[in-house]
Formats: C-alpha cells, structure tokens, sequence
C-alpha cells in the first residue's frame, strides 16, 4: 500500500546533547538542555502515539504491532505515564524503598531504552549492553509539567517519560494527587504535582504536539471472567481515551488487553514469539524482578476488535466504508460517477463507539450500521433514511441485554444477519458469556425491544452470523477451545443449540461465508500456529467436516475477513508483516489455492464486499488513518492500493 512517510521526527533541529554510554544502574546521566525543541513538525503522515502505565507494557502486551511499525519506518511516540518505581534494579532486595526510587525508575526507562534500541534495529545482540548512546534527553515542559523525552538519533521514535507513582495512577483517576520521582541523573530541575484533570491535559497537548494518527492504548475495561489486570494498565488506558476525546480530529484508537492474554489461546506463531521474547530480553536486563509470565510472549489480543464487516453495499451495488474515530462514527461511500466521497461524520452516537460495527441490510436495501457504545455499554444502530440516500439524524438505543444484572459493561459487539423475511437479527456475546440476539418485529421495521438469551459459555467477541442456502440464520462463535455454532430450525424460525464445531482449535473468532451451493465455510486461526483453518458443511445446513482443512498462510492474527465472489470464497488476512494476503477457491465449491501477499502497511483486520458490477473489493485502514482498497476483477487479480479521500 502507498503510503506516504512522514518527515523524520528529528526534522526540526534537535538540539545536539552529548549523551555517553552508561552502564546499568550508573546513577548519572548526561544532562540536556532544559529549552530544547525536539518536537516533530505538524504532519500528514502516520504517526503512532502509544499511552501505557509501565515501561514493559508495550513490549509485553502491544507486540509484534509494536515491532512492526519501528521496523517499517513509522514515525512513533510512547508515553510511559508511571516512574514504575515499584520493580527495576536493585529490587527485589529493596523493592518500594522510597529511597530506591530514582535509580529503580532510571533503570526501567534505561530497559525501555534497550527495546526500542533493538526493536528499530539500532541497538547490539547483548541486552546487558545500555543503548542510551543511541539517544538524545531533554526535559520538556507541557502544560506546565515537567517530563523526561528521549529522541532516537536519526530516527522517528521518542519515548516520554511522565513519572507518575506505581501503583497509585488509579488513585489519581479517582481524585488524588501525585507528585513525581525524580529519577538519578534526570535533566528534569524537579518534581511536579498532578492532577486526573493534569495528566488529561499533559496527554492532549503531546497529541496537539505530535498529531498522531493511530492511538495504542491498554485495556480500558478488563473482560473480568479472567486474569484480574492491574489498576495502573486501567487507569492509563482510561487517562489515553479522555485525552483523545478532548483532542477530538479523526484520531483512531486500538486497545490491548494486558495481563488476561495469558487465559487465550496461544494465538502468535513460533517466529513471532521469539522475536517478541528478544525484545522482552532486552527491557528485562534493568528489571529482573519482573515476573514475566511466559504465556505473555505468545499472545497479542485487541480489547475491541475492528472485526470484518465494516464495509456494506448500498441498493444500487455502490461500496461503502464505516470507520470509528475518535468514538464517532465516519463513512466514505462510492459515487455515482465512480469516485469516491470524502469522509462524512455521521450523527453524533449519544457517546463513545467502540472501533467494531457491523454492517447490514434493510429488507428495502437501506444500510444500517450497528455499533457498541463505551460510555453505557449500549448496543446502537444508525439507518439510511432512503435506499442509496442520507441517513438519519439520531441513532436507534437497542439497550442491553444483561440490563439490571450487574455485568452489562461486559456485553460485547454487534453482529448482524437477515432473516429469509428480510427482517434484522443482532447478537452479541452477552454479560455472561454467551450469545443474546435482538430484531426486528417486521421487515424493515420496528425493533422487539427485548433480547433473547441462547445460551453458551466461555464466548469470545466478536461473534459472526450468515444466513445458510436453506434461507436459516446460523451463529458462529469461539471460545477459548472451540467453536460454538446456534441454529435456525426453520427459515424466519427459533433458534437452536449451542453445539460444536468438531475439532475446531481457534486462536481467533471465526468469520463465516457461503459455498455457490449453499454450504457455509468457516475460517478461523489455529490456535500455536496463525495458519488459516477452514470447518465447512457437508451438506447445506447440515453436518460439518470432522477435521478443519489448515489453509497455512503467511500467519498473523485474528479473524480472517470473508466474502464469495464469482461462485468462489475469497479470504482475506492480514499477515505476519502487517500487510494483507488472500487465498480463494480455485473453482465453486473446491479447495483453496496459493495464499497472494497484496503488500501494504494496515492497522488490523481488513473487510470485503463484492459490488453491483461483481466487482470483489478488499478494504484496510493504513497506518496514516485513511482507508485504502484494491479491486479485484478476478477473485485472485488485483489493481493496486488506492487511498480513499481524506
């Protein structure tokens, strides 16, 4: 994908600073002019700002995202919003000692130092050798607070260093205060006193600096059936979405789950989780009190997964794009002279959307577009007015369906399906972790109001749902081992199930697409590999194969996107190296043929519809926000990336 750089961060005259090699724990540091400019000049290219809690956050829990960007050139800022003073040489012997405060926050951030050394490929093989060399220090003031920022020589990388207190940041949230550490040999000329309402502001004036296009932060809202999460990784990641509200623009916004990775299923390939073990190496020489559970190598989870299905037709067969940014909702949309519109932000959601929408499809051909709110945990849907026309100035409320029971903020994202009547059916991972559905009480009409509860357990968001060559809707979900399938009895009829998918082993959710003869395929990662596994019926709305067939791959994670065209399913992931490959049937009904690398740099998951024309489009997010497609004339011919209008 041809995406255009963005200037080096160090395009503006840094001011040189001499900073030698120190070895570990030296308690001096070179000191750095207290006016510098080291900032990026405002740009339009992408730029990455990840907000975490501790200095091994991002190596832990953001990665191979992390890795991948520094290594393809993406200009990026962390901001380490802790001194993480609680661990970091000399503990264990003095951990929390207030007077081992300085040193132990300097060498934690000398630990962030390394990884990043290493991960842009600047840095040595031994991660007991300091890379501070590599950098310039200064103390930089915003908003009237001091913090620490680091600029990698030569290359589009800082790292800010707020230093905040371990352990006390949820406090801060809460209404107290918090005065920072100091650390040994910083240029800082003293502490500062913060405020929740200072860390927002500090937070939204390194976006003002920086102008980020994608914002990486933790989880903002730990699923809680699992591993409990720290209240620091929470806090950071609540701090990270109130700046960026206040920052508003077109910012889009990708969590990760931190500490309850290590319940999933191993879902990064061997390669992946050794690389990701180097650079954890690398932090770990300035921490060796960290107690780094092995399972978090090998795993990397989005809180709120983009998903598949954020692209949609309208009635005249005319693609169109909905993307979240900023928590509101943003469409581009194919015109009748065949360019393409710039992006249109859609009526204002009543609050926070999650980046997952689900995209379907009036029994008139109006679009809807169903979405999840952050703010009340409310699933919410916003419709055309007309087929092909303007879309409506306020969204439907379709409420929750574990309302009153205490787990409503766990209720997960949309997906949607039509009934053979052509009536909307909506269904959610629910509170509880299994499947609710909602709909439409006429085709095209009013809303039940009510959820209906179908049962399961241990679900993962999010859910898919398609409807079979006998005209019945079927649900698809994973759970930590398998897949569970629900069932219409009947065209328009009740549902049954949950029953198993056999020998199912996802490391990802499923996404479901039909055989030309009716059959449903169902592609899914294998859980300790990242290949593509591939479940399908035997018969139309019947039996499964007793064995996925393993597709392989160029690996990655996450849930393939899916679509049939010409008679053919066509699969679409984005792989290893963070760019998009495909595979497809070589003929209805048949197996899959070569896996084809279509290139780019993306954000995460890529969707795909096929237009009036049967024209196959595959749609991704690059690293600078827009939105990118290649249309493919054949299932496996493609024109190049081309960038939707900004």
């Amino acid at each position: 994908m041809a995406i255009g750089r963005r200037q080096l961060l160090s395009s503006i005259a840094l001011t040189a600073l001499a900073v030698p090699v120190l070895a570990k724990g030296t308690a001096t540091r070179a000191a750095a002019a207290a006016g510098s400019t080291a900032a990026p000049a405002a740009g339009s290219g992408p730029l990455f700002m990840q907000v975490v809690a501790h200095e091994d956050d991002d190596i832990l829990f953001m990665n191979p995202d992390l890795s991948n960007s520094l290594a393809n050139g993406t200009p990026s800022v962390t901001v380490f919003v802790t001194a993480g003073n609680g661990t970091g040489d000399p503990c264990p012997t003095v951990c929390w000692d207030p007077a081992g405060e300085p040193l132990r926050t300097w060498n934690r951030q000398m630990g962030a130092i390394n990884a990043y050394s290493r991960m842009t490929g600047v840095g040595d093989t031994d991660p007991s050798t300091d890379e501070v060399g590599h950098w310039t220090a200064e103390a930089w003031t915003v908003a009237g607070k001091q913090v620490e920022r680091y600029v990698l020589k030569d290359r589009p990388v800082h790292l800010v260093f707020m230093n905040l207190h371990d352990a006390q940041l949820a406090g801060v949230l809460g209404g107290a205060t918090d005065t920072t550490v100091v650390p040994v040999g910083s240029p800082m000329t003293g502490p500062s006193t913060f405020t929740a309402a200072d860390v927002v502001e500090v937070l939204r004036q390194i976006m003002v600096t920086y102008q980020p296009t994608v914002l990486r932060a933790q989880d903002d809202l730990p699923d809680s059936r699992y591993s409990a999460d720290h209240g620091d990784h929470v806090a950071a990641a609540r701090f990270a979405g109130l700046a960026a509200a206040k920052y508003g623009g077109q910012l889009i916004q990708v969590n990760y789950r931190d500490y309850n990775i290590g319940d999933g299923p191993v879902n990064l390939d061997p390669a992946t989780v050794g690389d990701k073990g180097v650079f954890v190496s690398e932090y770990a020489s300035h921490d060796h009190s960290g107690n780094y559970s092995q399972s978090w190598y090998a795993r990397m989870y989005y809180r709120w997964s983009r998903g598949t299905s954020w692209a949609g037709l309208n009635q005249d067969g005319r693609p169109q794009v909905f993307v979240v940014r900023s928590g509101a909702l943003y469409t581009n949309w194919r015109q009748a002279d065949g360019t393409w519109s710039a992006p249109l932000r859609m009526a204002d959601p009543g609050g926070w959307l999650v980046p997952a929408l689900a995209v379907g499809t009036n029994a008139d051909g109006r679009l809807q577009v169903f979405g999840r709110r952050l703010t009340d945990h409310r699933i919410v849907s916003l419709a055309q007015l007309t087929p092909n026309g303007a879309w409506a100035s306020s969204w439907t409320d379709h409420g929750n369906p574990n309302a009153g029971l205490g787990n409503e903020d766990q209720v997960g994202v949309p997906a949607v399906a039509n009934d053979q009547d052509g009536r909307l059916e909506v269904f959610v991972k629910n509170g509880g972790g299994g499947v609710s559905r909602t709909g439409q009480t006429a085709p095209g009409g009013a809303w039940s109001g009510t959820w209906a509860d179908h049962g399961g357990s241990d679900v993962q968001d999010p859910v898919t749902a398609i409807r079979n060559g006998t005209g019945a809707i079927e649900v698809f979900a994973s759970t930590r081992t398998g897949i569970l399938g629900w069932w219409q009895s009947a065209p328009n009829g009740t549902f049954a199930g949950p029953g198993q998918i056999p020998n199912a082993q996802p490391a990802s959710p499923p996404k479901a697409a039909l055989d030309q003869d009716g059959r449903i395929e169902l592609a899914y990662r294998e859980a300790g590999t990242g290949a593509v596994l591939v479940s399908y019926q035997t018969q139309v709305g019947g039996a499964w194969s007793q064995s996925p067939a393993s597709l392989g791959g160029h690996l990655g994670v996450g849930e393939p996107a899916a679509t049939t065209a010409g008679g053919q399913v066509v699969l679409f992931e984005r792989n290893r190296g963070g760019g998009v490959s495909t595979t497809a049937q070589t003929a209805p009904n048949s197996g899959y043929g070569a896996w084809q690398d279509l290139g780019g740099t993306v954000l995460d998951y890529p969707s795909a519809v096929v237009d009036g024309a049967g024209v196959l489009h595959v749609f991704a997010i690059g690293t600078d926000g827009r939105v990118y497609f290649r249309a493919g004339t054949t299932p496996t011919t493609f024109g190049d990336w081309q960038a939707l209008p900004v």
